[in-house]
């Protein structure tokens, strides 16, 4: 099972900002871009890179 992580902005420009971030200092890959169609606010949802991503990306 992947480690999933959410993040929460006031609009989709924040959104995206803390998404982006995410992914680039935990090596995270982005699942659901920022919505929001799912509560309050925009949330948008990233899970970790794993070896198993890296050899099928290498793959294709």
């Amino acid at each position: 099972m992947a480690i999933s992580y959410m993040v929460r902005g006031d609009d989709r420009i924040e959104c995206q900002a803390e998404l982006d971030r995410l992914c680039e200092r935990m090596g995270a890959v982005p699942t659901n871009p920022p919505s929001d169609r799912i509560g309050r606010g925009w949330v948008a949802r990233a899970v970790l890179r794993t070896n198993q991503d890296e050899i099928t990306a290498a793959d294709e």
